[in-house]
Parts: C-alpha cells; sequence; structure tokens
C-alpha cells in the first residue's frame, strides 16, 4: 500500500487524529546573537534550516538571518553560511532542478523570494512571487509550488515559472484557526500545514498540529 493510501485511510476514520514524534537532532546555534528558528526544507541527503539571529518586531527590514546545513546520516552541522537578509526568512524550500534553496522572505517583502546556493550558502538572485506568500514547497511530481498565500490560511499553486496556474484555493478546517501559521509541505497527493499553538501553552488542550 502507497503511502498516500495510507493517509487516506486514516483520514476517512477521522477529521483529527493523535500523533507521536521522535526527536533526532538539536540544531545548535552558532553564536549567542541568534535568538530563533524559521523555515527548513531537506534535499534528501542534507537538512537546511533557517536560523533566525536577529527579530526584531517594530522594524522587519533589521532582520538578519543565516542558514545552517545538515548531514543528514550524521545529525550534525556541517556548514553555517555568512550573514544573509531574509527578512522573515519564513519557509524555505529545494528545487532539485534549479538546484537550489528559495527561501520566502514574507514580511516586510511578501512576494520576494531569495535564490541561495545549497553548497556555498551565499545568495545568487532574487525572485518574484505573483502574489504576497508566507509559505513555499516544490513538488517535483508535478514540477509546481505550493504557497501560502499572505493573510490568509488558503493556499495556491503556481507553475514552475511562479504564475498561478489556476484560481483554485485550498483552505483549512475551522478549528485550526486557534494556531498560528508556520511553514507547509507537499507531495503529489497532500499539502501538510504546519500550526503552532505556543499561544495556549499553558493551556490543558495545547498541542502543535499538522493539518493535512
Amino acid at each position: 500500500m502507497k503511502n498516500c493510501d495510507k493517509i487516506y485511510d486514516l483520514l476517512s476514520t477521522d477529521s483529527t487524529l493523535v500523533a507521536e514524534h521522535t526527536e533526532i537532532f538539536q540544531v545548535p546555534f552558532p553564536s549567542s546573537d541568534f535568538s530563533g528558528f524559521q523555515g527548513g526544507c531537506s534535499d534528501g541527503e542534507r537538512y537546511y534550516y533557517v536560523v533566525l539571529m536577529h527579530y526584531e518586531l517594530s522594524d522587519r527590514t533589521k532582520d538578519y538571518s543565516c542558514i545552517a546545513k545538515i548531514d543528514l546520516k550524521e545529525n550534525k552541522v556541517v556548514k553555517y553560511s555568512g550573514v544573509l537578509h531574509l527578512d522573515h526568512g519564513n519557509d524555505v524550500t529545494y528545487n532539485p532542478k534549479r538546484k537550489l534553496l528559495m527561501v520566502a522572505n514574507n514580511r516586510p517583502h511578501p512576494t520576494k523570494i531569495t535564490l541561495i546556493d545549497p553548497e556555498s550558502l551565499e545568495i545568487v538572485g532574487y525572485e518574484e512571487a505573483p502574489i504576497p506568500i508566507y509559505a513555499i514547497e516544490y513538488v517535483p511530481e508535478r514540477d509546481t509550488y505550493a504557497v501560502g498565500i499572505s493573510g490568509t490560511r488558503d493556499f495556491c499553486l503556481l507553475d514552475s515559472d511562479l504564475k498561478r496556474i489556476d484560481g483554485t484555493q485550498y483552505g483549512t478546517a475551522e478549528f485550526t484557526h486557534r494556531y498560528t501559521k508556520q511553514g507547509l509541505c507537499a507531495d503529489n497527493n497532500f499539502i501538510y500545514f504546519i500550526l503552532w499553538d505556543g499561544k495556549h501553552a499553558r493551556m490543558e488542550d495545547f498541542q502543535n498540529v499538522v493539518s493535512i
């Protein structure tokens, strides 16, 4: 049975499922200046994580970041980039056809996508999304991008040239509205929306969730 069939079977039993997770690695901060993490992605062998060094809500143009490259077999950081200006750096995906990391900058430049070389971890260019986005995932099987639309809990698909494919938008169930939006993952069958429940950390029903 394919993984997608298993997920379809699970979703047909209930709208909400309880899942377990296993911690495999904690990414260390390269210095005490760092204060948080943002989006990440994998190329299958390595994982890339945006490490937010400076996070200033009053002026997002002062945010600056670096990217940690993690070897998935060794579970260790093999490289940190230099200082990168990625705004909020909310989400990142890897495009194997272009051999590039693509960062959704989010605020204050929500249409800006920063292109990064995965070997050198240096910025090599910029592109523009046709709409404001905060999350991005390249889907190789479709040669498309799934993106989260800023200011909403909706998603749409972009083609390989970052143009909207059609007017279709996908949303999440109403019960997820209590959560803070984070990044997304996607495959040929599903979009996986990562949601953070940190605002309710002291409540009995606190839980982070993945909305499929």
